[in-house]
C-alpha cells in the first residue's frame, strides 16, 4: 500500500478513488477538527501545464458558483506543488452505484434526481461554465435524497477547450459526449452538458445507454453519426412529456436542445404531474 501524499493543513485518512489525473482521499482539517475531502494531484503530474491548468479550471468554477446541488469546496492550492483542493466530504452513494444496484429507476426518482442535477447546470451556465463531465458517476446522492453535482475536473468557459480537442484531446466520458464533441472539428458549449444530461435520464428510466459501448472510433462515430435508441422500447410506460423531453436533450444539433433552465422547469412540472398521478390513484 502506498503512503498517503502529505497535504499541509490536512490529514488523510484514506482513499475514496480519482482518476488518471487526481485522487481523492478522506480527510481532516487540522484548523476546525472537521472531515472533508481533498483532491489531489497525482505526483507524476505535478510538472504538466495542462493537468495544472485543468485543476485551476475546476478550483475557480466551484470558487465563482455556490448552489446547494452542487459540490462546495473550502480551500485551494493551485499554484505550486502539492496541487490540491478541499471540499465537503458527502455521505451517501454516486448514482453509478445506485443504478448498478437496481438497474433502473421509477419516474417520481429519476425526475427528483435529473432536476436537482439541472438546477445545479443553470447555476453553472449562469456563471459562464460548462460542467464537461455529467454523468451518474458525478452525482452523489447523499443520505437525505439530494442529489449533489461533483467532479467539475472539466469545467471550463466556451472555447477554452479549443486547443485541447484540436491536440485530439477527449475532455469528458466517452458514453456521454455530445455529438459535437465526437465530429471532425469538436466544440462544445452549454449545450454539451445537456446532451450528457439526456444520456442519464435514458441511462436511469432504462437501466441502459442510448449507443450501445464500443471503442474509442466506434462510440464517436455513433455518437456524431447515429440517432440515438428510441427510450420508447427500453423503459416501461412514460409520460409523453419525459419522452420529449429526453428526445430533445438528445438532438443532434445543440441548438435544438433546450436550455438548463428550461429544463428545470419542464422537470418541475413532470414532478408535479408525477405526484398528482400517484395521490389520485
Amino acid at each position: 500500500m502506498q503512503p498517503l501524499p502529505k497535504i499541509p493543513g490536512y490529514e488523510l485518512v484514506k482513499s475514496l478513488g480519482g482518476g488518471p489525473l487526481t485522487c481523492v482521499y478522506s480527510g481532516r482539517d487540522h484548523a476546525t477538527d472537521t472531515p472533508c475531502a481533498v483532491k489531489v494531484l497525482r505526483a507524476e503530474w505535478e510538472g504538466d501545464s495542462t493537468a495544472i491548468k485543468l485543476l485551476q479550471r475546476e478550483a475557480r468554477a466551484c470558487l465563482r458558483v455556490n448552489h446547494p446541488h452542487l459540490v462546495k469546496l473550502s480551500d485551494t492550492h493551485v499554484t505550486t506543488p502539492p496541487y490540491f483542493l478541499v471540499m465537503e466530504l458527502l455521505g451517501g452513494e454516486s448514482l453509478r452505484r445506485r443504478l448498478r444496484r437496481d438497474y433502473r429507476l421509477d419516474v417520481p426518482t429519476t425526475l427528483w434526481i435529473a432536476r436537482q442535477t439541472a438546477e445545479a447546470l443553470a447555476a453553472l451556465h449562469r456563471a459562464g461554465f460548462i460542467h464537461g463531465d455529467v454523468k451518474p458517476d458525478n452525482v452523489r446522492l447523499v443520505d437525505d435524497g439530494t442529489a449533489i453535482l461533483i467532479d467539475l475536473g472539466f469545467a471550463h468557459r466556451p472555447g477554452e477547450n479549443a486547443a485541447l480537442l484540436e491536440q485530439g484531446y477527449v475532455l469528458g466520458t466517452l458514453n456521454y459526449l455530445a455529438p459535437e464533441l465526437c465530429a471532425k472539428e469538436p466544440d462544445a458549449d452549454q449545450a454539451s452538458d445537456l446532451f450528457s444530461l439526456g444520456v442519464m435520464l435514458f441511462e436511469m428510466l432504462s437501466g441502459r445507454l442510448p449507443y450501445p459501448s464500443g471503442t474509442l472510433k466506434q462510440t464517436m462515430r455513433r455518437h456524431s453519426c447515429d440517432p440515438p435508441a428510441d427510450i420508447r422500447q427500453h423503459a416501461g410506460p412514460l409520460p409523453t412529456a419525459l419522452i420529449t423531453l429526453v428526445e430533445r436533450l438528445m438532438a443532434r444539433r445543440p441548438t435544438e436542445r433546450p436550455r438548463a433552465a428550461m429544463v428545470v422547469q419542464q422537470l418541475i412540472a413532470l414532478e408535479i404531474a408525477a405526484l398528482n398521478r400517484r395521490q389520485s390513484a
